[in-house]
């Protein structure tokens, strides 16, 4: 995508401070542990259902398969849902280590730290969809991180947001958020946030929230503060509320901004500029793939996400009496409307 990649994982820290199944040997750390003879067996742990967590763990599967550990075949897949529970999240992993799983995957931050919560070290982990591993307690870097544990890094691209935001509407001064600060995924980017549009001279309205049923008061309540626009970071209370901050965009004839690809067929929806999540989920498979043949998660750095889409509501912008810059139409990775 031809939007300059100016806000990399890195720098976000900067800006914060199938081989044989049988008696196959999974690297945990520095050392290796055999195993009974059988498949490998995986537990997958998932925070909430939605198209962009679905994906990536779409994503996550096929790599698997195409790497030759093909569920049920050889490999053993043990799926569950937390449901938006970290309790739930905690349970699970409890569930599944004593049920003998022999790697664990988390799609996204909050079972990625439930299971660094839980789970011994000797049980390699692998992650996706996972905007804040650090926070996780994942590690301090690419590179210098728990011996056990390796995933990708998607940290969702918050100065092309502002960005686009801007040559959508090259008067903007203002943007609105509405994000839950008790999730540390949200919390994390919502700074990041906040420190890209001080250095593009805008300014960030902030209504926390404590779930998705709060999203639409708190949009409406940026809409009475004027600003310019309505904006999203990797949120899961604003991922399953996101129909009710696109519907208040529209009805305050505001622009709505996602980080979420999934976002853009939403009526109210303007743009999205976002990873892949199914490639993100494919990325960490590939990982996952090498620790099942032997690697070491010790030897393996966090691997940032690159496959960006800039997607474009073209109903929307109707609605809300917004145009397209015709080069930016010719740029987008999708039209819709």
């Amino acid at each position: 995508m031809p939007i300059a990649d100016r806000i990399s994982r890195r720098r976000a820290l900067h800006l914060l401070g199938g081989g044989t199944a049988a008696g196959v040997l999974l690297a945990a750390g520095c050392t290796r542990r055999s195993r009974p003879p059988g498949p490998p067996r995986l537990g997958l742990l998932q925070y909430v259902r939605g198209a962009a967590p679905d994906a990536a763990r779409r994503g996550f599967v096929q790599a698997l398969a195409r790497g030759g550990f093909q569920p049920p075949a050889n490999l053993t897949l043990q799926e569950r849902f937390a449901e938006g529970s970290t309790a739930t999240s905690r349970a699970q992993v409890i569930a599944l280590l004593e049920a003998g799983v022999d790697m664990l995957v988390a799609i996204g931050t909050p079972p990625l730290a439930a299971i660094l919560a839980v789970a011994p070290a000797r049980v390699p982990v692998v992650f996706a969809y996972c905007s804040n591993p650090w926070g996780a307690g994942a590690g301090t870097s690419y590179t210098h991180h728990r011996p056990n544990v390796v995933g990708t890094v998607s940290t969702s691209p918050l100065a092309e947001q502002l960005e686009l935001a801007r040559r959508i509407s090259p008067g903007l001064s203002s943007v609105g958020l509405v994000f839950n600060p008790s999730e540390a995924n949200a919390s994390f980017e919502a700074e990041l946030l906040r420190r890209e549009a001080t250095q593009q001279s805008i300014a960030v309205v902030i209504e926390p929230v404590s779930g998705p049923g709060e999203v639409a008061r708190a949009a409406n309540a940026l809409a009475a503060h004027r600003v310019g626009a309505l904006v999203r970071v990797g949120d899961y209370a604003t991922g399953v509320g996101f129909a009710a901050l696109a519907a208040a965009g529209l009805r305050h004839r505001l622009p709505v901004y996602s980080v979420d690809p999934s976002d853009i067929t939403t009526r109210g929806c303007l743009a999205v500029v976002g990873w892949d999540p199914e490639a993100d989920g494919a990325l960490a498979g590939d990982l996952a793939v090498k620790v099942l043949r032997g690697r070491s998660p010790a030897d393996l750095p966090f691997e940032p996400v690159t496959q960006k889409l800039l997607l474009l509501n073209r109903r929307t912008a109707r609605a809300i009496g917004v145009t397209f810059p015709p080069e930016l139409l010719r740029q987008a990775d999708r039209l819709v409307g």
